[in-house]
């Protein structure tokens, strides 16, 4: 196989150091010390995924087989004195997921940075796709028939269509930092940081209204976003000041996304509403959804803390941010029919833009106090508000997925709102080995108008006991409830801003449930216990076990989250029994017990139906385990060292659904729609074994191998084996099915260590 030249570069980097002086302790070049080391290797794969199991195994890496791979470079030159230095570290040169960072400074008067890392995200390795992307963002289907559904030939083209390339992006990140202390309590710097993303990720596109035509297609993403940070600072011996700027731009070259129907080759004739609900309706031959728009923002903030009398220290903060958008609006639709058909030119956008301008307010103040020797009092007060400023445009009309033409007013609405925390406790100990903490703490959410609970308050309450009765035992308990509370619950807040009076009349029936709570805004009674022991019985020994408990009851709640339990439960234990060797084992156990009750409303004309006897009860339980333990010993001291450890996750999910009541009230096929259905459980699970053998030569001459072992096993119902598209359903996917795997990799490597 034909090496790479970052390969070569790094055999013959090696190469050079390593006919180097192996037994000098210092290395000088040209009166300057040099200083660093070198990994490298080459990495094979005893067993290796087929691509299509690889979006897993490389979700987030880059694992090349058969090549030299920079496993770790750094190299430091620097005076003896250490008043000027430089500082070069790269690893895996020449992957999708390589990192370089070059630092290089004056001693307590400058220092310079500059960082290069990527970062993969794979999707998929296995998705199909019969459109072909015409442009960047536009995808075209080949010809096909109008239908009101797929034939059993035109399903077969899509699942027997191309598999795609790999589905993924790549975020590319440069960093520039530069430091200037010019005296010791003056502080300056600047930090310039571009993130550059390019790819494709699925992405849907309806062509009718919710739960008909649908197509999943891909978002092309190619955006910028840029940084820049500066930052002063003060420091006397008794206060501190810092202030700062921030401008984040975010740049994306695509405004759009449009995808063929996969139901028409032509756009349908417009066919009016006779009940007058809508104006009326065209099948779109295209579809089109905007993607996200350019932005900006400033952010401002300033920073200090003073030292006070009676051992007392008091720091705050207030941080600004505006933030901008003013991206033209797109026209309401892409179907020239609809276009076409829009007599009253309801469609007429109202402004060219949103013109859109936030601002936030971030105040922060913590006080910390010890008036006497057992006591410590501590204070903290946080408010956060959202001042949504942007123009409230209204809309004479819309067009629902390029299909359906309305002529209803509707406004874009504004969510602003002011949050306060805040939390005062104390801490007294008692002789040395007990120490109580007592304290509160309350949080206040103001909204506005457009949501459904305007004013929300929760009260906090702390006790937490700390106990040190031995030199080698600390155990710590604490209790925190806490206890949500609400003021008029408004279901159809945002409906009656968004649309006039009469649309908000005729609409409230076939909206959202007056029984349901959003979980955010519904009042609730929480407690929390949370344990944690620590034992050192001897030097050599130590165990930590955690624990905790929470309780979340929505009392209120007649539809959404009804309650939430919560368990989880750890022990983490470190040993060497001998000089040459240490062990380490950990486990970790978490669960997630959640109650939600539903209701199945179906929709006949403009009539809602609401019936006792059509709810459903979830239960949603996630339970994880996750396993790790270890082994470094030395076999020959000074010669040969092994190193082994492993890692097992395995997590279980569960929806277990019942009717409390049989339904009987609706026709047959009501009946049948609202019958809670049993679903299969999802599982995964991920094993990773690693063994490095290590020899060493010299004292800065290694030479190891290792083998590593990868097993992730996964099931779930929705996406295995998922075709394209299947029998009865006007939807066409990509078939993306994250694949189970297994992974053997052996390789060598040779590591130089010089100082």
């Amino acid at each position: 196989m034909r090496m790479s030249r970052a390969g070569w570069l790094i055999i013959a980097t090696m190469t050079t150091l390593a006919t180097a002086s192996t037994t000098s302790a210092e290395t000088k070049l040209f009166n300057v010390n040099l200083e660093g080391e070198i990994e490298t290797g080459v990495r094979f794969f005893a067993h290796e995924p087929r691509d299509r199991e690889k979006a897993k195994f490389e979700e987030y890496r880059d694992l090349p087989a058969n090549r030299p791979f920079l496993d770790t470079l750094r190299l430091r030159v620097f005076r003896p004195d250490e008043s000027y230095s430089a500082e070069f570290e790269g690893s895996k040169w020449g992957q999708e997921d390589q990192e370089f960072l070059l630092r290089s400074g004056r001693l307590g008067l400058w220092q310079f940075e500059f960082e290069w890392n990527q970062i993969p995200h794979i999707f998929s390795t296995n998705a199909r796709m019969r459109a072909t992307e015409s442009a960047r963002g536009v995808f075209t289907l080949p010809a096909r028939p109008n239908a009101t559904a797929l034939s059993a030939a035109e399903r077969a083209l899509y699942n027997s269509a191309p598999q795609l390339d790999e589905i993924g992006t790549r975020w590319d990140t440069a960093r520039l930092f530069f430091r200037l202390t010019p005296t010791p309590d003056i502080e300056v710097s600047a930090e310039y940081t571009r993130i550059n993303k390019d790819g494709d990720r699925p992405m849907g596109m309806v062509f009718g209204t919710p739960g008909s035509i649908f197509m999943e297609t891909l978002e092309p993403i190619e955006q910028n976003v840029h940084e820049l940070r500066l930052q002063g600072t003060i420091a006397r011996e008794q206060w501190q000041l810092q202030f700062g700027y921030i401008l984040s731009i975010f740049q994306n070259s695509l405004e759009s996304l449009t995808a063929d129907n996969p139901l028409r080759i032509t756009n349908g004739a417009f066919t009016p509403d006779a009940t007058g609900a809508t104006v009326g309706s065209s099948a779109p031959a295209t579809g089109r959804t905007s993607l996200a728009p350019d932005n900006m923002a400033h952010t401002f903030n300033i920073a200090g803390g003073v030292t006070l009398p009676m051992r007392t220290r008091v720091n705050a903060n207030f941080t600004y941010s505006l933030r901008l958008q003013d991206e033209n609006f797109l026209p309401h639709t892409i179907n020239p029919v609809i276009i076409a058909n829009d007599a009253g030119n309801v469609l007429r956008l109202p402004q060219s833009s949103l013109n859109g301008l936030v601002g936030t307010a971030l105040f922060n103040l913590f006080a910390t106090s010890r008036p006497i020797n057992p006591l410590t009092l501590s204070f903290k007060y946080r408010l956060y508000d959202f001042n949504d400023m942007s123009d409230e445009p209204h809309f004479t009309g819309n067009v629902e997925n390029d299909t359906v033409l309305r002529a209803n007013e509707r406004a874009s609405g504004r969510f602003t709102y002011t949050k306060h925390n805040l939390d005062i406790d104390g801490r007294w100990r008692f002789m040395q080995p007990v120490a109580v903490t007592v304290g509160g703490g309350w949080e206040r959410w103001d909204r506005n108008e457009h949501r459904e609970v305007r004013k929300s308050d929760e009260y906090f309450a702390k006790l937490a006991l700390d106990l040190t009765p031995l030199e080698w035992l600390l155990a710590r308990l604490t209790y925190k409830p806490s206890f949500r509370r609400i003021g008029t619950y408004n279901t159809l807040a945002h409906l009656t801003h968004a649309v006039g009076p009469e649309e908000a009349e005729a609409e409230a029936a076939q909206s959202q449930s007056v029984l349901l709570r959003k979980l955010d805004e519904s009042a609730r009674n929480r407690h929390r216990i949370d344990l944690l022991l620590q034992l050192m019985p001897f030097d050599n020994f130590t165990t930590t076990l955690t624990g905790g408990w929470r309780f979340d009851d929505y009392h209120d709640s007649i539809l959404g989250l009804q309650e939430e339990t919560g368990w989880t439960a750890g022990v983490d234990t470190n040993w060497s029994p001998m000089e040459r060797l240490s062990l380490f084992a950990g486990y970790v156990f978490e669960k997630i017990d959640q109650r939600m009750r539903s209701r199945n409303r179906p929709v006949t004309g403009t009539t809602t139906f609401d019936f006792v006897d059509y709810d459903w009860v979830s239960d949603l339980i996630d339970t994880i385990h996750t396993f790790n333990l270890g082994a470094n010993a030395v076999l020959i001291p000074s010669r040969l060292d092994l190193a082994f450890s492993g890692s097992y996750s395995a997590a279980r999910g569960q929806i277990n659904t019942r009717n409390p009541l049989t339904p009987t009230s609706g026709t047959a096929t009501q009946d049948a729609t609202a019958t809670a259905q049993p679903l299969p459980n999802f599982r995964d699970g991920l094993l990773r074994l690693d063994t490095n053998l290590k020899y060493h030569f010299s004292k800065v001459l290694t030479a190891g191998v290792f083998y590593a072992f990868e097993k992730f096993t996964g099931r779930d119902w929705r996406t295995d084996e998922l075709n394209p598209t299947m029998p009865g359903l006007t939807a066409v996917w990509l078939g993306n099915d994250l694949k189970n795997y297994t992974a053997h990799i052996l390789g060598l490597k040779l590591g130089y260590k010089f100082e």
